[in-house]
C-alpha cells in the first residue's frame, strides 16, 4: 500500500473515533511506514490546532476592541 494511502486511511479511522492505538491496529502496513505517516498526522494535526488557535486569539482580540 502506498504512504498516501495509508496516511487517508489512518485519517479516516481518527475521524470515526478511533484511537491512535486501535487504528495502527486497523493499519494493513509495515510497522515503519505506520509509525512514520502517524508521526507525519499528528504533526499536521497539532499545525492546524495551532492556526485555529491562533485566529481565535485574532477574533477576540478584534471583538474587544
Amino acid at each position: 500500500m502506498e504512504h498516501h494511502h495509508i496516511g487517508v486511511q489512518l485519517k479516516q479511522l481518527l475521524k470515526r473515533g478511533y484511537s491512535i492505538s486501535d487504528a495502527k491496529k486497523q493499519l494493513r502496513a509495515p510497522l515503519d511506514i505506520s509509525e512514520e505517516v502517524i508521526r507525519e498526522v499528528m504533526a499536521d494535526k497539532q499545525s492546524e490546532q495551532t492556526i485555529l488557535r491562533s485566529q481565535c486569539n485574532q477574533a477576540y482580540y478584534a471583538m474587544r476592541l
